[in-house]
């Protein structure tokens, strides 16, 4: 905005000519600070077309996706990042008063409001409320609020929004992304190609884009993404990548889009899979319908019915849908048992559950009669006892033997102090060192030391990926990581050429000589720049510097 424009947005909001100043001097002045990269962020810049400068963000997959989405949000008209630092009083939780000075992620000017705004990981927030619950607040609609920023704020007339990333779709960053260059940058116009595709999009709502680049086939496809990208065509951004075209249905208004989707789900499945499901005293949620229906309990591993018994147990008013904000009617004790119970008790226990179904319908099982009728028996004494009758079903082998503990409680605390103290350390000490220096510490205290079988027994339940980062770092730690799936937020190979590339260090296996002495030089390095999605290299330094790791 110009200043004479600024003036009147400052008049048409009754901004007091103190807040007026505020938000001039933000306008006018650098960040208060710059962005720091760390371990698990990726910090860097954005070359705004609406702000005409960059913007530089924290992290990239929740203020870079919070830039993308104000670039195209028509109601934000001009977005500062890091603009001020601001005092945040409140109770900590302790109870003490507390004050802590804090730098907002952006100061956002819209059409009708302007303040600042907060972006976190929706993870993160749920850990900073348990720790600071009187900063951090969640309402029951599932936003976000921080009343000490919204108190600061309210002072000026302004606005403090506590964001969450899980306000935003994977799916949709990345169609912003690929329509980046259509709208960002000039692109030579089309008159008469943008035509014909708009009536044929007109006269065809729903079209998908292989089916209409099979009616024209010299319609080059960059037409239909610059329609996208000025708002001339439409598609719902959230439901598949751009680049599949055969899923990418157009059309001609935006309101058609929301129209068609309603039609498309029918009303029992945009029900199963919004609002959860009560059955046998826990909450489950659907997590995929179809010939079989999996469903995912609160506590527990995935269970899988057949469609006409998930149906059946609708009818007979087994199995119900409940409210989102419903609390669970699952007990303590059931949900202690449920946690203690191992993954391999809860298979069998759902292998169970599958043959007594079958027996119920009269169709033939695997299990012999005897068995499905003692595990009816014992599901439903454990309905009756504890409210779910799956316990019923879980087999009691952990809970065979002696449990008794036989070592003293000073042994195993000093064993436990040791291990954190001397083997969760960078050093990385041998077991064996450290099973020493344990022993001769239980000789100075008196103390029984435990055999070198439990010591290692206990060391292999320690060992944790935690601390095999602790003790050899990330990149060594990375085999004994949890595996994760792969989706949207994490494309592999890209989702088309130039959007996601890898850099590899490689020693080459040659031993250059010099020309002018004519004696041995060192191995050199070659650093390759990988296409993730074409596999072809785009770039290639020889140097004989090593790569530092890390950098």
């Amino acid at each position: 905005m110009t200043p004479e424009e600024f003036h009147s947005w400052s008049q048409r909001l009754q901004l007091s000519e103190t807040t007026e100043a505020l938000i001039a001097t933000i306008r006018s002045s650098p960040p208060v600070r710059r962005v720091s990269g760390r371990a698990n962020n990726i910090t860097g810049r954005y070359p705004s077309p609406k702000m005409g400068m960059s913007i530089q963000f924290e992290s990239e997959r929740v203020e870079l996706w919070a830039i993308y989405a104000m670039e195209r949000d028509d109601d934000v008209l001009e977005f500062y990042e890091q603009s001020s630092r601001i005092p945040l009083s409140y109770r900590a939780k302790s109870g003490r008063k507390t004050t802590q000075w804090h730098t907002p992620d952006f100061f956002v000017l819209r059409r009708t409001s302007a303040g600042w705004e907060e972006w976190k990981q929706a993870c993160a927030l749920e850990k900073e409320a348990a720790d600071k619950p009187a900063r951090y607040q969640q309402e029951g609609t599932g936003r976000w609020r921080c009343p000490p920023g919204e108190a600061y704020a309210q002072q000026f007339g302004l606005t403090y929004r506590l964001r969450s990333s899980a306000e935003f779709h994977p799916l949709e960053i990345q169609n912003r992304k690929f329509l980046q260059d259509f709208w960002a940058h000039e692109v030579p116009p089309a008159p008469k190609l943008e035509t014909l595709a708009l009536s044929h999009i007109k006269a065809h709502p729903g079209v998908t884009v292989d089916e209409l680049l099979a009616i024209y086939p010299d319609l080059p496809v960059d037409v239909l993404w610059v329609l996208l990208s000025t708002c001339r065509a439409f598609t719902d951004l959230s439901r598949t990548l751009l680049t599949n075209h055969s899923d990418v249905s157009l059309y001609a208004e935006e309101t058609q889009v929301h129209a068609r989707d309603s039609e498309e789900v029918t009303s029992d499945v945009s029900r199963s899979e919004s609002l959860p499901l009560a059955w046998d005293g826990r909450l489950w949620r659907i997590e995929a319908l179809g010939d079989r229906v999996q469903l995912r309990p609160e506590i527990g591993e995935l269970v899988t019915l057949p469609q006409i018994e998930f149906e059946h147990l609708k009818q007979t008013g087994l199995l119900w849908f409940v409210d989102s904000a419903s609390p669970s009617p699952m007990t303590l004790e059931v949900r202690q048992i449920l946690e203690r119970a191992s993954p391999k008790a809860q298979e069998a226990a759902n292998r169970r559950m599958a043959h007594m179904l079958a027996y119920a319908r009269g169709e033939p099982t695997t299990a012999p009669r005897r068995s499905v009728q003692r595990w009816w028996k014992t599901y439903r004494e454990a309905e009756k006892h504890y409210g779910c009758g799956y316990l019923g079903l879980l087999d009691r082998v952990a809970a065979r033997g002696n449990r008794t503990p036989r070592i003293p409680d000073a042994s195993v605390q000093l064993l436990e102090a040791y291990l954190q103290t001397h083997y969760a350390t960078p050093q990385a000490k041998n077991a064996a060192v450290v099973y020493q220096m344990y022993r001769e510490k239980c000789g100075q205290q008196g103390i029984p030391p435990v055999s070198e079988r439990t010591f290692y027994r206990v060391r292999a339940r320690f060992t944790t990926n935690e601390v095999e980062v602790r003790r050899h770092g990330s990149s060594a730690a990375y085999a004994s990581a949890p595996f994760a799936w792969l989706d949207q937020t994490t494309p592999r190979h890209g989702e088309r050429p130039f959007a996601l590339a890898h850099i590899d260090h490689t020693e080459l296996d040659i031993l250059l000589v010099s020309s002018v002495t004519g004696k041995p030089l060192e191995k050199p390095w070659a650093t390759f720049l990988t296409d993730a999605y074409s596999r072809r290299v785009l770039a290639c330094y020889v140097t004989y510097d090593p790569p530092v790791i890390g950098q």
